[in-house]
């Protein structure tokens, strides 16, 4: 888990599957720097637990981001 303050650093690698005839599929992993914690995924849902999981802290969603950079 992150301390609170101290988010961490995060490594993702993207890819597409298949070839643009077959509808590719885009695929990635993402690894936690400062610990063991690594994933693969299919979607960006997936990073967003993965990174929920790791922070113990929702991620905003775009009206919340949205929200909080006007303040």
């Amino acid at each position: 888990m992150v301390e609170q303050g101290n988010p961490g650093s995060f490594v993702a690698r993207f890819w597409l599957e298949g070839n643009l005839e077959s509808s590719p599929t885009w695929r990635g992993h993402i690894r936690h720097v400062q610990g063991d914690e690594e994933a693969y995924f299919q979607n960006l849902s997936e990073v967003k637990e993965f990174l929920e999981q790791i922070g113990g802290i929702p991620v905003p969603t775009k009206d919340e981001a949205k929200t909080d950079s006007q303040r």
